[in-house]
C-alpha cells in the first residue's frame, strides 16, 4: 500500500463518511504531487534533443547551455525532476526552497518563510549574478512556485527588516494575495517581471505551480518572470487603503516601477504547470467513485475565513460533495496560533449539523503551523464540549491550533513539497 500524505488518515477516520471525506482530500494531495506535475508535461527525448513542455517543442541543440533555477515551496522537488529528465544537459543552477538538498552542479539554498530575511537576499543575489551571466545562446528554464515572494527576495531601496515590516502589516490588515504581491512587486528588483529582465536577452522557460485564487501567473510569487500589469500608482493605493507607513512607522515608501518593454519578455514562455483546479479534477473524480453528487462551490474562493466558512456550510446538500480551491484571508485581533485553514474549519464548526464533515487543507503542508488545516463533525463538537472548550473565545482569539490540537482534529501532512491553493471538502449524507 502506497504511503499516505495525509499521515494521520486512520486517527482522523473514525466513521465512514469521515474516511469517505479524508479518501477525497488526498486523492487532491496526490494529485498535485510536484514530481508528477513535472513528469506529465515535461517530456525530454536524449537522441533528438527535443524538449516539450505542455506541448510546445524547444530544440537543445539551439542553445549552447541550460541553467536550471527554481524558488518556492515545490522548487526543490521540481527541479530535482527537471535535472532527472533533462539527463546531463544542465550547466548549472540554482533553487531557494524550505527544504534541503544536493543536486551537484545544481546550489541549493534554504531560506525563511514567511517572512523573508537576509538569508532570502544573499540567495537570491547569488541566483542573480548566475542570471546575468546568461547570453541569447542559453536556454534558462526557470520553476516559480509559490512561497516564491518570500525566498526570492531582493529589496528596493530599502533594509530586508523593512519588507519583512510590509508584508507583516498587510498580511496582518487580511490584504488579499493579490494586494501584497502587488506591493512586494513594487518593492522588489527581482519581482513584477524584474527577473525576465535579468534573464533578458537568454531564452526563458517558466514552469509555474501556482497558489493563487484565478491561477493569474502574474501574481504567483510576485510574477517574476511575467510582464506586469500593475503600476507604482497601484502599490501606492494599497499602502493607503491598509494605513501600511503608519503602521510601520514609515515616513515614506520609495517604489520601483516594473519592466514594461516588450522586448524583456518576447522569448519568455511561462507555463502554468499545475494549480489547485488540478485537486479539484482529482477530488471531484474520487467523489464520484463514492457516489455523491458533485458542487463546486469555486475553484478560485476569496475572502475572510469566518465569512466563507457560514456560505460554505449553508450551500451544503445531503448526499452531495461540496468542493473548493482558493485561499481566504484572516483578520488577525486575538494572540492565539492557527492558520486560515484551521480558522475556517473551526468557524465553519460551530455551523455543523447532522451528518456532514468538512476538511479544509493547505497543500503545501503547513497552515502557518505544523498542521495543513483541520477535519470537523458533530463529534467534533461533542468532545470539545466534554473538555470544556468555548469555541467562540478560541474564534475570536484566532485560536484555531490549540482548539484543534485538544480535539485531536488536526491534518498532519508534513511539508508536501507541493503548493498550490488551499482546498476544502464537505461531505454530507
Amino acid at each position: 500500500m502506497c504511503k499516505m500524505i495525509i499521515q494521520n488518515f486512520s486517527q482522523l477516520a473514525t466513521s465512514v463518511l469521515r474516511k469517505q471525506a479524508l479518501a477525497i482530500a488526498e486523492a487532491g494531495l496526490l494529485a498535485i504531487n510536484t514530481k508528477n506535475a513535472v513528469a506529465r508535461n515535461f517530456k525530454f527525448d536524449p537522441q533528438s534533443q527535443m524538449l516539450k513542455v505542455m506541448g510546445r517543442e524547444f530544440d537543445l541543440k539551439e542553445f549552447e547551455r541550460v541553467v536550471l533555477v527554481g524558488f518556492g515551496k515545490a522548487a526543490l522537488e521540481a527541479v530535482t525532476k527537471a535535472q532527472e529528465i533533462l539527463a546531463g544537459h544542465v550547466a548549472c543552477g540554482y533553487v531557494i526552497d524550505l527544504k534541503e538538498g544536493s543536486l551537484g552542479n545544481i546550489v541549493c539554498r534554504v531560506g525563511t518563510h514567511p517572512l523573508p530575511t537576509k538569508v532570502n537576499i544573499e540567495a537570491t543575489n547569488e541566483l542573480v549574478k548566475m542570471l546575468e551571466a546568461c547570453t541569447q545562446k542559453d536556454l534558462v528554464i526557470c520553476v516559480v512556485s509559490g512561497g516564491g515572494s518570500a525566498l526570492l527576495c531582493r529589496p528596493h531601496d530599502m533594509a530586508c527588516e523593512t519588507e519583512s515590516a510590509i508584508t507583516s502589516a498587510l498580511t496582518v490588515k487580511g490584504a488579499s494575495i493579490q494586494e501584497l504581491n502587488t506591493v512586494r512587486k513594487h518593492i522588489s528588483s527581482v519581482k513584477g517581471g524584474h527577473l525576465a529582465k535579468i534573464i533578458y536577452p537568454a531564452t526563458c522557460i517558466g514552469l509555474i505551480f501556482s497558489d493563487v485564487p484565478g491561477d493569474d501567473i502574474s501574481i504567483v510569487a510576485s510574477g517574476p518572470t511575467v510582464k506586469d500589469n500593475t503600476t507604482n500608482a497601484d502599490a501606492s493605493k494599497i499602502l493607503s487603503k491598509y494605513q501600511i507607513l503608519e503602521m510601520c512607522q514609515m515616513p515614506s515608501c520609495r517604489l520601483l516601477e516594473t519592466p514594461k518593454d516588450e522586448k524583456y519578455f518576447a522569448k519568455v514562455h511561462n507555463f502554468l504547470i499545475v494549480s489547485g483546479k488540478t485537486a479539484l479534477a482529482a477530488m471531484k473524480e474520487r467523489a464520484e467513485e463514492f457516489g455523491f453528487d458533485i458542487k463546486i462551490f469555486s475553484d478560485h474562493f476569496e475572502g475572510e475565513a469566518k465569512v466563507l466558512a457560514a456560505d460554505i456550510i449553508k450551500s451544503s446538500q445531503k448526499r452531495t460533495c461540496l468542493l473548493g480551491a482558493g485561499e481566504s484571508t484572516v483578520k488577525i485581533v486575538g494572540n492565539g496560533k492557527g492558520g486560515r485553514n484551521q480558522e475556517m474549519a473551526l468557524a465553519a464548526l460551530s455551523q455543523i449539523k447532522g451528518n456532514l464533515v468538512f476538511i479544509t487543507v493547505a497543500s503545501d503542508g503547513h497552515d502557518n503551523t505544523n498542521a495543513a488545516g483541520a477535519i470537523v463533525d458533530e463529534p467534533t463538537l461533542i468532545r470539545a464540549k466534554s473538555l470544556g472548550l468555548d469555541l467562540r473565545k478560541y474564534l475570536d482569539n484566532n485560536d484555531s491550533f490549540t482548539f484543534f490540537e485538544a480535539t485531536g482534529d488536526q491534518l498532519i501532512t508534513g511539508n508536501t513539497g507541493a503548493n498550490v491553493s488551499d482546498f476544502f471538502v464537505g461531505l454530507c449524507l
